[in-house]
């Protein structure tokens, strides 16, 4: 299995749906498994110290989400961590700056996200590359 890193998104949101789509187009080597924040794999995973996440309303990405070294990256530097994690460090290096940076404009497209109109296309889904 090539997939290492886990993306939570928001299952009834178009503008996240677009999201995956393009993270599935441009993921050519395989890298990201996706998972409705509301489905069973979040149940398993966001418990216990990792509880405060389940809260959050946001895309979370769960680096090497199978090992015992996991990093959880949220909003803003989740998105930025997707771009480093596939080689686009033009736009990737900003998951390096402090949090507050950018998520003043992600807190705003999150809350606006259901009226915003993108669309409402789910992406394909390949049954290895999602889980429930």
């Amino acid at each position: 299995m090539s997939e290492k890193h886990l993306i939570f998104f928001d299952g009834d949101c178009a503008l996240c749906y677009r999201s995956v789509r393009q993270i599935l187009k441009a993921d050519d080597k395989g890298l990201f498994v996706f998972a409705p924040l509301g489905g069973k794999t979040a149940k398993e995973i966001l418990i216990g110290p990792n509880a405060h996440y389940a809260k959050e309303e946001s895309l979370i990405l769960i680096e090497d989400f199978r090992s015992d070294e996991r990093r959880f990256w949220i909003r803003s530097r989740g998105a930025f961590r997707i771009y480093w994690l596939m080689g686009s460090y033009w736009i990737g290096w900003l998951c390096f700056l402090p949090a507050w940076m950018g998520d003043w404009a992600y807190r705003w497209i999150a809350k606006h996200r259901h009226r915003l109109r993108f669309g409402w296309e789910r992406p394909e889904y390949q049954s290895e590359r999602f889980l429930p």
